[in-house]
């Protein structure tokens, strides 16, 4: 007697139709995962201090408020921004972080907003950009497959269906090299000063 409501989770029930949706949904995933790293990558550069508009913020004065959402608190530091092309200071700095008046902060000024110079910075956007790289696999995978993978026999049969098409190789690259970068990314970030 077959049961229906177990044929789905069985391990020889055959992969669920491929969906037009779930193929759309997955090159969105493409697109912000090239979205993530491009964004990262902007960013990270500005991070290891290739900008116009370097400087430093000598803090003045913290406040600390609870974080949205959290329970821990967040704290926020006013200044004076002093560019290093002496150009003129400004007192309307205003940095996240937990400083001691008087610290000296190397920043860089991008519109009305000053973002930290430093190679923990750095590493911490280069982070964003490796899991952006595994977020771009994951929807490469999800446009071959075109469906919803939820059982382990669905997983090996999307394994297959990626090995025998054209995106085996990238796919197996960009989850390589995503991982790998984003762990030693991640051990970067951590001994960094």
């Amino acid at each position: 007697m077959a049961m229906p409501e177990l044929l789905g989770v069985s391990p020889l029930a055959p992969p669920p139709v491929r969906r037009y949706r779930t193929r759309v949904g997955g090159f969105c995933v493409v697109l912000a995962g090239l979205a993530l790293m491009e964004v990262s990558v902007t960013h990270a550069v500005k991070a290891a201090g290739y900008v116009a508009d370097r400087g430093t913020v000598t803090v003045a004065h913290c406040r600390i408020h609870p974080a949205r959402g959290r329970r821990n608190e967040e704290s926020v530091c006013d200044g004076v921004y002093r560019p290093a092309d002496g150009g003129a200071a400004r007192d309307d700095a205003e940095i996240d972080g937990w400083y001691v008046p008087g610290e000296q902060v190397t920043v860089y000024r991008e519109a009305s907003e000053y973002f930290l110079l430093s190679m923990r910075a750095f590493w911490g956007w280069m982070i964003l950009f490796f899991l952006g790289m595994l977020g771009a696999a994951h929807g490469m995978v999800t446009i071959v497959v075109g469906f919803r993978r939820t059982t382990i026999a669905q997983f090996t049969a999307a394994r297959e269906m990626v090995g025998c098409s054209l995106m085996a190789e990238p796919v197996k690259w960009l989850r390589r090299v995503g991982g790998v970068g984003a762990l030693l990314c991640l051990l970067l970030a951590l001994v960094s000063p």
